[in-house]
């Protein structure tokens, strides 16, 4: 796999890939039943090295919750969960583990939905600020189909801003 450059950090059932079989691509999650390439954990990517990748992406659960309330929910099953005493080391971990494996010079999307977590405090776990990001919205006459999908670019820059 080391020819691969791009790495999914919580590919899940790779929904937001058009090309779901993407050839450059490491697709990692820790569950099984999604089928990825690797059963790993976005907070611990032992697997690889330092600076392995050009570009991560990065969508991790947004969903706040003690336990899997209805274990057939096809949302928690599709996106899985955080729970509410960890999910902040969680994220912080994560964005320590993807900032690591980046090249420098590599960039990190990463999506956020704040339905649970306002995008303030999740960006204030990342390791650096954004370079840009951008909400996608739903249809905002209902609130069923309501969203506030947030996409943010990251940057390995170093701190002198050198290669």
């Amino acid at each position: 796999m080391s020819e691969k450059f791009i790495l999914d950090a919580s590919a899940g059932y790779r929904m937001m890939w058009f090309d779901k079989q993407q050839p450059n691509t490491i697709y990692l999650d820790n569950r099984p039943e999604c089928n990825p390439d690797v059963v790993g954990d976005f907070r611990d990517l032992k697997e690889f090295e330092n600076d392995t990748f050009t570009l991560i992406v990065w969508d991790p659960p947004h969903e706040i919750r003690k336990k899997a309330s209805d274990p057939n929910s096809k949302f928690i099953r599709d996106f899985g969960f955080l729970k509410p005493e960890t999910w902040a080391s969680d994220i912080s971990k994560g964005a320590r583990e993807c900032f690591r494996v980046l090249k420098p010079m590599g960039v990190l999307i990463f999506k956020w939905n704040a339905r649970c977590v306002k995008v303030s405090s999740i960006l204030s776990l990342f390791p650096q600020k954004p370079l840009f990001g951008q909400i996608t919205k739903g249809d905002e006459g209902s609130r069923k189909h309501a969203s506030k999908t947030y996409w943010f670019c990251f940057m390995k820059i170093s701190k002198d801003g050198s290669e």
